[in-house]
């Protein structure tokens, strides 16, 4: 039987991981602004680039608070379910997010890859994420089974959330960049972890 302070421990090192992922994710995602030569001549420009450089900063922050959001729940409901030798009440956190009906089987789908895959990794012994993913999962053809279901899943997702944004101007093209990015990191975490 797992003891509840190991099981923390794993939890902590899987979410420590998913915020540096959902950093990354950001720095993509968002447009950093840049210093121009011209700041440098006209000085009132330098204090809007300031003003433009602390909503980035905010935006950033809470772009890691949102990104969290689901992975946070499922983490809880995989801790939850392994501690009490439960199945995962998936349906419990999609009623949660209080999302129109025609997200809630997508959004449930994906809730379910990403407890599958915290289940995953809670069950390995380890030291670290990397350690967790190898006893996990064993080989690199394995590991992105798992990580293609899950961008499956939230491909699914976001592809059912593009009509809901579709007024929000530039939303396609952020869930683009969010997509792309999130592939192209989990396919170097693959090669990283498995070289």
């Amino acid at each position: 039987m797992e003891t509840s302070e190991n099981l923390n421990r794993k939890k902590d090192l899987i979410l420590g991981f998913e915020r540096i992922f959902a950093s990354q994710i950001g720095g993509a995602a968002l447009e950093r602004p840049v210093v121009s030569f011209w700041m440098v001549l006209i000085p009132i420009l330098f204090l809007y680039f300031i003003y433009r450089m602390q909503k980035y900063k905010r935006g950033r922050v809470k772009f890691n608070e949102d990104f969290m959001i689901t992975r946070n729940r499922a983490m809880d409901l995989s801790v939850e379910a392994i501690q009490n030798g439960l199945k995962p009440d998936i349906n419990h956190v999609v009623g949660k997010s209080n999302l129109p009906d025609e997200l809630a089987k997508p959004y449930g789908l994906w809730v379910r890859a990403l407890v599958e895959y915290y289940t995953d990794l809670l069950a390995a012994n380890g030291d670290r994420f990397e350690t967790l993913v190898r006893a996990a999962y064993r080989n690199r053809t394995n590991f992105l089974l798992v990580l293609n279901r899950l961008s499956g899943a939230e491909k699914e997702f976001y592809s059912a959330l593009k009509p809901q944004l579709a007024e929000t101007e530039g939303a396609a093209a952020i869930i683009a960049t969010i997509e792309e990015k999130a592939r192209q990191l989990r396919r170097e975490l693959a090669e990283r972890i498995f070289p």
